[in-house]
């Protein structure tokens, strides 16, 4: 069932091996509306419950305030360069970070590791597979939110700095060649790490 951008579908009471319960729904991530309702049947055929977005910004704001939980995301969506989207969910320093792509190789699972991810997945991934990734993210799962001193990725300095300089969404995005909805998404999570209620909040 589809509801607005967001996909919930409940764990099945029948079927499908039970896990135990996690205080949040699973996040699944993915821009083909497709895969990404085979990964959410494959989730709740695992015994989880499960919410699913097509867009990176929602799925951010929705993790931004979720307890403890998984995140299974591609890498390779419109409009987010490489690894920033799984640097920010990283950034959270609550949630397991799971990435399933077709874009694996030894670097990419480098970086990712060191950015955070708890596993790396080639696409499709099995469901075997997935499950196990997501049991193994939940084992580890802390009890209580764990927060520490903010950490900011290479972009979202890049376009802190010109928001500071006063420089529109258009502007910043010509001047770091991405998409105005990238800024955007990258203007909403410096909100959220700094707390701040607006741009103007956050240059004060």
């Amino acid at each position: 069932m589809t509801t607005g951008r967001a996909v919930r579908l409940e764990a099945s009471e029948q079927g499908g091996r039970q896990t135990a319960p996690l205080p949040q729904e699973i996040i699944v991530i993915d821009d083909d509306r497709a895969l990404l309702e085979l990964t959410l049947l494959t989730v709740r055929a695992g015994g989880y419950r499960a919410v699913g977005f097509h867009d990176p910004l929602d799925a951010l704001m929705w993790a931004s305030d979720a307890e403890p939980t998984c995140i299974v995301s591609d890498l390779k969506i419109p409009g987010v360069e490489g690894l920033d989207l799984v640097a920010a969910f990283c950034a959270l320093n609550r949630h397991a970070v799971i990435i399933v792509s077709a874009f694996v190789d030894v670097r990419m699972t480098v970086d990712a590791m060191r950015l955070g991810v708890d596993d790396v997945l080639p696409k499709p991934a099995s469901d075997e597979s997935l499950i196990r990734a997501i049991e193994r993210g939940a084992a580890a799962l802390p009890a209580v939110p764990v927060r520490e001193d903010v950490a900011f990725t290479r972009r979202e300095r890049q376009v802190a700095e010109l928001m500071l300089a006063g420089n529109t969404t258009k502007q910043i995005a010509q001047t770091l060649a991405l998409s105005p909805r990238t800024v955007e998404f990258f203007r909403a999570s410096l909100l959220r790490k700094t707390q701040s209620p607006n741009s103007a909040a956050l240059a004060s």
